[in-house]
């Protein structure tokens, strides 16, 4: 069961966790994005390392951080931010999943626009971030959502063993944290 309560004290840190996911852009360089992040990421556990993780990034120059993520994420079969592809690829079941998702968003009153598919982990982040589910009475129904998150991300990490100290897996392995602290005690559980 999730903690509505733990997870609408997170919601804002999602944008960051967002950005920091997707394609990057020069605004992930610049003093005005630490600072945001410092001031309006909640104070987890998880904040110092993401912190940390910010400034190694901040280390590389735009073109170095961008040839990395399309190499590690867009050029490469092996890892993907599309979190049911790792279990159900291109299957029946796959689409399924994904219509759930869209109609999960809209349910909150979120549209998707673009391209990207909703299992995309910085999308699903954003909704979390900017969609109306905190005093929604189907708030529960949320669990599909980190039923996603928890089954992509763990498989993302497993087939990233080998390159585990890769910032973009240790990423992933905190925003993986980071919900399992949204989850209620007898739900933690979940591997």
């Amino acid at each position: 069961m999730i903690n509505i309560q733990k997870l609408d004290t997170v919601k804002t840190g999602f944008t960051y966790l967002s950005r920091l996911l997707d394609y990057p852009t020069a605004e992930l360089l610049t003093p005005a994005f630490t600072a945001g992040l410092q001031q309006d990421y909640a104070p987890t556990a998880h904040k110092t390392a993401l912190l940390a993780l910010l400034a190694e990034l901040q280390q590389e120059s735009l073109a170095e951080l961008q040839t990395h993520y399309v190499g590690l994420f867009e050029l490469n079969n092996r890892y993907t931010l599309y979190m049911t592809y790792y279990k159900l690829t291109d299957s029946r079941e796959r689409g399924q999943v994904l219509a759930r998702l869209k109609m999960l968003y809209e349910m909150f009153g979120v549209r998707v626009q673009g391209t990207e598919l909703p299992d995309y982990l910085p999308l699903m982040l954003e909704f979390l971030a900017y969609s109306d589910w905190q005093t929604d009475a189907r708030q529960q129904d949320l669990s599909l959502l980190f039923a996603v998150i928890e089954d992509g991300t763990h498989e993302l990490l497993k087939r990233a063993a080998v390159a585990a100290a890769d910032p973009y897996f240790r990423l992933v392995a905190l925003v993986r944290a980071e919900f399992k602290d949204c989850l209620a005690p007898a739900a933690k559980g979940v591997s």
